[in-house]
């Protein structure tokens, strides 16, 4: 997103409370809007740093509503990433960033009793959002969430899955691990592959992840014999969704 499209007047304020950094690379921000973020789980918010006035960059909140309106965003710094760099390296709790309104990215729940989330990376963020969303419904329906890393390392968001598969019958989460030669065999190989092997009848199937995990994902779920009104991907003309 550009300087044009939102303006330095356009962001909500919003304060950092929380900034933390669970692997290399990779923070976790708490933010605290001055006002209330009219966000829904699965959308992505333009995001802008006083440290780079101008740059807006999209990342989705990990986090359904929440009654205190704190916004959970997961950055990944990337090369030649000033503002994720930025966010990661230098970002520290009493700073100031600026939010943008919220988009849709094509990620929002379908009616359905069967839920498939596949997550690589910091692409984790939108599903978790959709796990608290389910947690939150009248009645919780069954959801598998697989969670892909490269090794156990960098599965940077551990403590909050483990609280919530510890809170949640109804939700099971698998770690899929792609080149950690210590994982269990049933945990090792790609998100999505690792998925296939959970993939049961009536499930809406969601990936969310980096480009190259992408770009196959749709023709694999189909050649696995998920109809293709149950496979949702980012939209890729809305915004990013993975940073």
């Amino acid at each position: 997103m550009s300087a044009v499209e939102v303006g330095a007047g356009d962001g909500v304020p919003a304060r950092v409370i929380g900034h933390d950094r669970p692997c290399p690379g990779i923070a976790i921000l708490t933010v605290r809007p001055w006002v209330r973020l009219s966000h829904r789980p699965g959308q992505a918010v333009p995001v802008e740093t006083p440290r780079h006035p101008g740059r807006w960059r999209w990342y989705c909140p990990a986090n359904a509503p929440r009654p205190a309106g704190t916004v959970e965003l997961h950055v990944r710094a990337v090369a030649a990433g000033t503002v994720s760099g930025s966010l990661v390296h230098e970002v520290r709790p009493g700073e100031l960033l600026h939010l943008g309104p919220p988009r849709d990215t094509g990620l929002h729940l379908r009616d359905g009793d069967l839920l498939l989330l596949v997550a690589g990376g910091t692409g984790l963020a939108p599903l978790r959002a959709l796990v608290e969303q389910v947690a939150a419904g009248p009645d919780g329906r069954r959801v598998t969430l697989v969670v892909g890393a490269r090794t156990f390392v960098e599965l940077y968001d551990a403590i909050a899955l483990d609280k919530l598969q510890c809170a949640h019958d109804w939700l099971t989460i698998v770690p899929a691990f792609s080149h950690d030669p210590h994982a269990d065999p049933a945990e090792r190989g790609d998100a999505l592959t690792i998925a296939l092997d959970h993939l049961r009848p009536d499930q809406g199937v969601y990936v969310c992840g980096p480009p190259p995990m992408l770009a196959g994902s749709r023709l694999r779920l189909l050649a696995a014999g998920v109809p293709a009104d149950r496979i949702h991907l980012p939209d890729p003309s809305g915004p990013p969704t993975y940073r």
